[in-house]
């Protein structure tokens, strides 16, 4: 910013929280951080309502499925309980069947939250991508088949499923591989963790180590009886192999 000097074009900088916390907790710090900071805006971040918008917007641009199903584009606009009659138009009531279940976009976005709490739109877009692709395979072989909905239950659990493993690749090994000789220690393991299993799984610098996976939102962690409790989000689940429960 300080080297690209001009009267026409001024340049914005994002950077995503836990590259900031990584950079300042790092041994080098981060020199003159209040000269950055001083100019600091929110933190970007997505509500509910507005990711709904924009999955409904994106589905029915597509105008045949618009058509299909009679929606209205200048409702969408104008109306947040319509927008949700549109994605339940397109989507089951619940994932799974039974009492007590989750709304889907609940569970939707549940599985795409990290441990802190963040849900990015790209993420949710890569789980409906992918459990539409999925749709089209199943019906590509049953094209007589029956379906209850557009997309089925099955299909958006594929398409969380590889979600998961995505962000294994692409999130947890590429952009951390200074942490990732900590975190495969968890693949296969269970889902939650307080501090003894911590230390039998991570060595005598668990704390250290456990510090830095929750500011980069591989672990939540919440108190219980004044002991720390960490688990690992729906988000990094499948594609860790993990098993519900406590190790």
């Amino acid at each position: 910013m300080r080297y690209f000097a001009s009267s026409r074009i001024r340049v914005k900088i994002f950077l995503r929280d836990d590259m900031l916390d990584h950079l300042v907790s790092s041994e080098e710090g981060f020199t003159a951080l209040t000269h950055v900071t001083v100019r600091q805006a929110d933190t970007l971040k997505w509500t509910d309502e507005q990711i709904l918008t924009m999955l409904v917007k994106r589905l029915f641009a597509n105008n045949p499925l618009a058509e299909l199903l009679a929606v209205e584009e200048s409702q969408i606009a104008a109306s947040a309980s319509y927008r949700e009659q549109c994605f339940y138009r397109v989507f089951p009531p619940t994932v799974f069947k039974g009492a007590n279940q989750s709304p889907t976009l609940r569970w939707i976005l549940s599985r795409c939250e990290d441990g802190r709490g963040v849900v990015t739109p790209r993420d949710v877009l890569d789980l409906v991508v992918r459990a539409i692709q999925r749709e089209q395979t199943l019906c590509s072989g049953d094209s007589e088949g029956d379906n209850d909905f557009i997309i089925s239950p099955q299909s958006i659990i594929y398409g969380y499923e590889e979600l998961s493993k995505r962000k294994r690749l692409t999130y947890l090994q590429a952009e951390f591989p200074h942490l990732w000789v900590s975190i495969e220690r968890f693949i296969g393991g269970k889902t939650e963790y307080d501090e003894g299993s911590l230390n039998e799984l991570l060595g005598s610098d668990w704390r250290t180590v456990a510090e830095k996976l929750v500011a980069v939102g591989f672990l939540a962690t919440w108190k219980k009886n004044s002991a720390d409790i960490y688990s690992i989000p729906f988000l990094y689940r499948p594609g860790l192999d993990l098993i519900r429960g406590k190790a």
